[in-house]
């Protein structure tokens, strides 16, 4: 999918591209939630090492100093990095014992 974004003020751009983006992601997820084997397979060879890249690439510009925390966020918490924990890493349930 090309996307041109017509000339403007840097705002104007990247809400442009915003919007452009979160289209694609909101299509791709129909596309896996809705299609047949077949379209869920080639939308995951199509589009996970585009996913995969785009992550990699948010996570060096929030690139963590020696001392563990984040150049971009200029603290100790990520906070790009705790929204992909949470989106990525599996649900845990919560204790029995509610603790």
């Amino acid at each position: 999918m090309e996307v041109s974004i017509p000339p403007g003020s840097a705002g104007a751009s990247a809400n442009a591209v915003d919007v452009v983006l979160r289209r694609h992601l909101a299509l791709l997820l129909a596309g896996v939630q809705n299609g047949d084997d077949g379209v869920v397979a080639r939308l995951a060879r199509s589009e996970t090492h585009r996913l995969v890249g785009a992550i990699r690439a948010s996570l060096r510009a929030h690139r963590l100093d020696p001392a563990g925390c984040c150049g971009a966020c200029r603290a100790t918490r990520c906070v790009l990095r705790d929204e992909i924990s949470h989106a990525l890493l599996p649900v845990r349930p919560a204790p029995a014992d509610g603790g």
